[in-house]
């Protein structure tokens, strides 16, 4: 099952809506990585449920779903806004485009709810994740309008332009989607993964000066490392490392 595209889907998904500078260039790479997560669902489907009959209705509803998001968001207004979009024209931006963004949530609901039947019960738990916290991660990059974005020495522009790239390249850390999916079964090797893709964001973000933009990525990364083991695991090691140097008697500066 491929994991990784599905939450490539939902990362790059909800960051273009908010930040990207070029939505009308990037619809077609999406599209493309939309297209080959179905075709990889598809056995998924016929494996849970015994038939193709949930797989087809993901397919309507997946054509459906975006046409039902331009009839709620304004796409090319959006788009047109976003390149003028700075100190003097914020409050307008995201008092006009906020509501527009959680009304297309809606839109997700019919697809994400077959796509729940495809999946296997470990990947629904990283489904529900992701998509729980779309809302909040919008009254995040709504909050203040829009702030978060417009922090000191920040590159709005730089950050979005390149926002893709970084998802597809720090999620390489990775290096077993499927083996990864099993929350529950973490051990040194998943959780020490998990680190290096938020360690890989944040120097990304600290390059193009827009750090702050962490924070909507820790509002999905915190609740999948709090949903494995990973804080048992962070915690053995770290005891291990402490009985090693108590028993090579090597002093510890607080």
């Amino acid at each position: 099952m491929a994991l990784r595209n599905l939450l490539l889907i939902l990362m790059i998904g909800f960051i273009s809506a908010t930040t990207t500078r070029n939505i009308e260039n990037s619809s077609t790479e999406d599209y493309d990585e939309l297209s080959a997560f179905l075709d990889k669902v598809e056995p998924s489907c016929w494996r849970q449920t015994g038939s193709n009959k949930t797989y087809e209705k993901l397919l309507v509803k997946s054509i459906f779903a975006p046409f039902c998001i331009t009839s709620k968001l304004d796409v090319r207004s959006l788009s047109s806004d976003l390149k003028t979009l700075d100190e003097s024209t914020r409050a307008k931006f995201f008092a006009k485009y906020c509501p527009q963004m959680h009304n297309c949530l809606s839109c997700l609901e019919p697809v994400t709810a077959e796509l729940r039947k495809c999946l296997a019960p470990n990947e629904v738990d990283v489904l529900g994740i992701m998509i729980d916290r779309l809302p909040e991660g919008i009254n995040l990059a709504c909050k203040d309008n829009g702030q978060i974005f417009f922090t000191d020495d920040s590159s709005l522009n730089e950050c979005s332009d390149k926002y893709l790239n970084y998802a597809k390249k720090c999620t390489e850390k990775i290096s077993n989607f499927d083996e990864a999916i099993g929350l529950s079964n973490y051990g040194s090797k998943q959780c020490e993964e998990l680190v290096q893709v938020r360690e890989c964001f944040e120097q990304k973000m600290v390059e193009c000066k827009a750090p702050r933009l962490m924070d909507i990525f820790d509002l999905f990364y915190r609740p999948i490392m709090k949903a494995t083991p990973c804080k048992n695991v962070i915690r053995e090691q770290l005891n291990q490392i402490w009985s090693f140097l108590e028993s090579k008697k090597i002093p510890i500066k607080a």
